[in-house]
């Protein structure tokens, strides 16, 4: 025979919540410390996040263009030398590599915390495009009588 009204509803809680008790306090159990649900605010080792500047993609996206094209137009000399490493797009791109973990380390946080993933592509392939347009601009203008 079947309880049926609000005595029913009743065990069927308190039930729940013997078994949530007992999973709770079961030594087999074990819960990881950060399971705790506390507010972000109450970690006092770690210093208070830097604000982001607003126009951060502003400089990323300008930065590559300009040192791309900067970059590009001495490529022909090769002023860094002859080798594969020392080629001006390689150069350039350890330029960027460097700066990015400054950044990281001066905001002390992810860079793609700072500049989402997407960003940081397009980013990368206007430095590369605007390396060519320096590179054009340096092989084949620059030599104009």
């Amino acid at each position: 025979m079947t309880q049926d009204g609000p005595q029913a509803a009743s065990d069927g809680r308190q039930r729940a919540d013997e078994k949530r008790t007992a999973e709770s306090t079961h030594p087999s159990v074990v819960r990881h410390p950060s399971s705790d649900l506390r507010p972000a605010s109450s970690d006092s080792d770690h210093p208070p996040p830097v604000p982001v500047s607003p126009h951060l993609l502003t400089w990323w996206f300008g930065l590559m263009a300009l040192g791309g094209v900067g970059f590009g137009l001495y490529a022909e000399e090769r002023p860094f030398g002859t080798g594969v490493l020392a080629y001006p797009l390689v150069v350039f791109f350890a330029v960027v590599a460097a700066g990015l973990l400054t950044l990281r380390f001066l905001h002390a946080r992810p860079v793609p915390e700072l500049i989402s993933e997407r960003c940081l592509a397009v980013g990368l392939a206007i430095g590369i495009a605007c390396f060519f347009v320096g590179n054009w601009f340096g092989v084949s203008l620059m030599k104009l009588p």
